[in-house]
This record gives C-alpha cells, structure tokens and sequence, in this order.
C-alpha cells in the first residue's frame, strides 16, 4: 500500500515571512555558499513582486530547531528552540533575497541586499556599500519598516507621480501572496524523493526552452553537430570548449556511450538531435555552475576537461547541481585540481568518473570524490606558469580570487589604473596573462611565479616597475598583487630576488589558502542535510 505525505498549503505576505525567519520560526539550511544568487537575480525577484509575477511556490519541512543565532543573509538573529520550525528545502535563494534586503542595515556590505527602487527609471537597482546613491532611491529595507520609510520620505525630492509610485511598491510587498507548502512526514528519503522530482531534469523550465519550442513548431529544423554546439557555447562569455570535451559531453547524456569519443556512434538522427539537445542544456548550466559556485571564471583555467562531459552526465540525470551536491562537486574539482585527476589514464577516469553518477546526487558527488587519489601534504608549485599545465591554472585561479587591479596606463588615451582586472576578458585577450616584474633570470630557484603578476599585457613589465619604483600606487592596487610595504621596500631598494624571495611566501600562501577554501580538505563529506536540521544545530 503506498505511503501517503501530509501536506498542508497557505499564503504569507513578505512580511510575515521576515517576522517568522528572524525569529526562527522559519529556519534556512546553512552551508557553505549556499546562497548563490546575483545581484541581477535579487533586483527581478522584486520587481517581479511589484508587479504581482508569480516567483513559485516555497517548500518546507516541519522539523525541530535547536536555540541559537541563525544568519540569513546579512542578517543574524538569536532564537529559541521550537519542536516545529519550518525547514526551507526548496526557496532559499529566494527566502533569502526578501529576507535579507527588506531587512538590510544601511552598513551592510553585499550588493545582492542593497536593493532600491529607482521611482523616475520604475526599475530596481543594486548598489555597493561606496557607490553613490542618488536621494531618489528608495530603500527596499524601509518597504517594511514605517520609521525608516518616514525618514526616508522627508528627505527625498520627489515629485507626485514617483512618490506614488514608491508607494505602490510598499502596497506591493505588503499585499503579495506567497504560497508555501508544508510537509509534515518524518521520512526524509521520502523528502528527498519530493525534491528530486521538483528538480528533476525537464521540470526547471528556463527561456531559452521555451522559446525553442516555439522556434521549432515553425518547422525550421537547424543542423545539429559539433562546430554548431561549440559556436553556440563559444556565445556564453566563457570562453572555447574543446570540441573533444563537447563530444564526450554529448556522449555522456548516454550512459551506454560513456567511453565513446565519437558522435557518430550515437545512432539515428533522432537520437543524435535528442543528444545534442541534452548536452548544450547541461553544458549551460555546467557553466553557470563552474563561474558562479566553483570560481573558475574560463574555459582556459577549468583544470581538466572531463568536467564538463563528466558535469553534463550529472546534469542530464539530476538538473543543475544544487544545495549539497553542488558544494561536493565543487570540492572534487578543486581537490582534483590540487592532487590529480588521471592518475590511469584520461579515458578510464572518464569511464569511472561518469559511472559514479547514478542513484542521487549527492551520492554521485560523493562518489567521485572518493575516486580521486589519497590526500598528501599540498603545496602551489610556484614554477608552474604554462596554461597547459593543471597546476597553472591552479595558480592564476588563486591570484585571480585576489581580484587584482590594473598597476599602470593600459595606452596613452586609456587610463585605467586602479580598476579591478575583468578576468574572462583577460583570459580571453592574453594568450600569456602573466607580465614579469623583475629582469632576474626565469630559472631562478625561489619560484617563477612570485616575478610575475597577473596583468593585461597592454601594460609593459618596465611600465609596471617604473609605476611600482617612481610611483605611488594604491595600496588597494599593491595587495591586490600581494606588495607588502616590506616587499616594495626590498624591490626599491635594488634587492630584486630578496623581494621575489619574500613575494613567493606571500604567493605561496595566498594560492594555498584559496585551494583549501574550495577543496576543504579534511573537513567531512557525504549526505549532510540531517545534521543540517537536527534540534540545536543552530547554535
């Protein structure tokens, strides 16, 4: 006899939503980046609420939660204990997003919750704690407080028409309906089989699959091969995908074709098309995973290719990683990256690696972690240099996380000293990304590495040490390349290998530090959404 779930439904107000999450009522998952939205994700989910858009329902378990602070975003609050508290299983980016900026405190750092209404533009915009913001903006974190919307009336200069206009905005946050529905069973396999199917491949309808349908009831039918798919991919802003990864992630929405390495061995056309369908859906959201949740800005410093066939597999089976999963697929790729891959062979990892993927996600993720080899003690190769070699990339994603700055004048009609390094760009132009600082001999034995900075070459390295001697750079600038005032002091001084000897430590840490942050060594893996929402886990 099947087992039937209780489950209740009903609406709540963003409002109410704010009250029951700050008092911990409403408690959300914490783990490690488990809010992944951007800035441009918040401002649509608002405006989507003013204007009465349906932004989906919200899923949650009732479970108890322990007393403690429980953090939301930018927010932390101290709650009690409660035997029934509702668990947001499938909501959190959004319970997050109104939670945290209809809350925000005016100090608060992270753009994603400094949402505003622009009453002259009628659009939301987000901004950074040092950008200028115009009087006429309306705070989204006064929508739900009277006080603060008050204040905020007296001093902005608006006339009748956009006042009334932020006025329907508060009426809209007021009056929205957000539909939430409410699990009651113990059994969390049960539930985990509820948020498989909500997830499931097919079911996270996005626009570009909508909008193809309708292309293809027109009854124009495009021609479907590799140089296409890669010239489609080539479009996302994430550099080329060798057109071997692209085959093999093709082949990898097949689980009998795994270890094939030609399209042509996929059958029928039909097939063929159905394939290729799959594989550029997956590739897009293997993407989107890669830049957004594992750091790596490019194609050019993914560190091995069988991620993306091996990431498509996942995809096609699960739908995009999410929650758990996502964050051990990101320690796979990273811990690969530190101790290696394709210790047999590309061709039999890739075989062990895409049959991992079956059952659940997470215990695919945790599979493949498995697979890789024995931690040993780690440490950045600082004379890996050549994007040809794992450890390279290993290196310019560790720098790139520095967010370094431009040193000097990219030309003589362009000045751009100070800006922050766009690093899709720079990957995309430089075919060598790294510009020498010293003349010192390439050989020399303290590491390659801490003599070079991350840099477009439109800057000279003798226009860079001339900026670095002669000039007064910005200590923003300067940490940015990890210049202490020791190692500045040391390179003024004509000391050349003493400042490369003491930058390779800096060098050497930084990288080192970045690779833990990603591959948590040591910290434990597996299934971990029990001791997520056991009784005092929020403390």
């Amino acid at each position: 006899m099947a087992v039937v779930m209780r489950a209740g439904s009903w609406e709540m107000t963003p409002r109410e939503l704010s009250h029951r999450v700050l008092h911990g009522d409403i408690r959300l998952p914490s783990f490690p980046r488990s809010y992944r939205w951007e800035r441009r994700d918040v401002e649509e989910l608002f405006d989507s609420v003013l204007r009465g858009y349906p932004i989906g329902s919200l899923l949650m378990w009732r479970r108890p939660a322990g007393a403690g602070t429980v953090t939301v975003g930018p927010l932390t609050a101290d709650v009690d204990a409660t035997p029934d508290a509702l668990w947001v299983i499938d909501g959190i980016q959004r319970v997050t997003s109104l939670v945290g900026a209809l809350n925000a405190a005016e100090e608060t750092v992270d753009p994603r919750f400094r949402i505003f209404y622009d009453p002259r533009l009628d659009e939301f915009v987000s901004a950074d704690r040092r950008d200028h913001v115009p009087e006429h903006w309306f705070p989204m974190s006064s929508a739900s407080d009277t006080a603060r919307l008050l204040h905020w009336q007296r001093k902005a200069r608006l006339d009748d028409a956009q006042l009334e206009r932020c006025h329907n905005v508060v009426r809209a946050v007021d009056n929205y309906r957000l539909a939430v529905q409410v699990v009651d069973s113990g059994d969390e396999a049960e539930l985990q089989e509820v948020f498989r199917r909500i997830s499931r491949p097919g079911r996270l309808v996005r626009p570009d699959e909508v909008f193809g349908a309708i292309r293809t009831t027109s009854g124009r039918v495009e021609s479907v091969d590799l140089p296409v798919l890669a010239s489609r991919v080539a479009r996302w802003g994430f550099g080329e995908i060798p057109e071997t990864a692209l085959a093999r992630s093709v082949l990898a929405t097949r689980e009998d074709q795994l270890d094939r390495e030609f399209i042509d061995e996929l059958g029928s056309d039909a097939e063929r098309r159905e394939a290729f369908s799959l594989a550029e859906r997956a590739l897009g959201a293997t993407v989107d995973f890669l830049r957004h949740d594992v750091g790596i800005p490019h194609a050019r410093l993914v560190p091995y290719m069988l991620a993306f066939p091996v990431l498509t597999r996942f995809t096609v089976l699960f739908g995009p990683p999410e929650g758990r999963a996502a964050e051990l697929l990101r320690r796979w790729i990273w811990r690969g990256a530190a101790l290696g891959m394709t210790p047999r062979g590309e061709a039999r990892a890739l075989r062990e690696y895409g049959r991992a993927v079956e059952g659940d996600p997470v215990s695919s993720a945790d599979r493949l972690l498995k697979l890789l080899p024995p931690y040993e003690a780690w440490e950045p190769d600082l004379n890996a240099v050549h994007l040809d070699q794992v450890q390279a990339k290993v290196n310019l994603l560790g720098l790139l996380s520095l967010r370094p700055r431009i040193i000097g004048r990219t030309s003589e009609f362009d000045d751009r000293a100070g800006t922050v390094t766009d690093p899709n760009g720079l990957m995309e132009r430089e075919r060598d990304p790294l510009v020498r600082i010293t003349s010192i001999p390439r050989e020399f034995p303290r590491g390659f590495l801490a003599n070079r900075v991350i840099h477009p070459r439109t800057v000279s390295g003798e226009d860079i040490r001339g900026a670095l001697l002669r000039g007064e750079p910005d200590p923003d600038v300067l940490e940015s390349h990890l210049i202490d005032a020791e190692g500045l002091g040391l390179l003024r001084a004509g000391m050349d290998h003493e400042f490369v000897a003491h930058r390779a430590g800096l060098v050497r840490a930084a990288i080192a530090e970045h690779v833990q942050e990603n591959a948590l060594f040591g910290f434990p893996d597996g299934p971990d959404l029990t001791s997520l929402i056991t009784p005092g886990d929020a403390g």
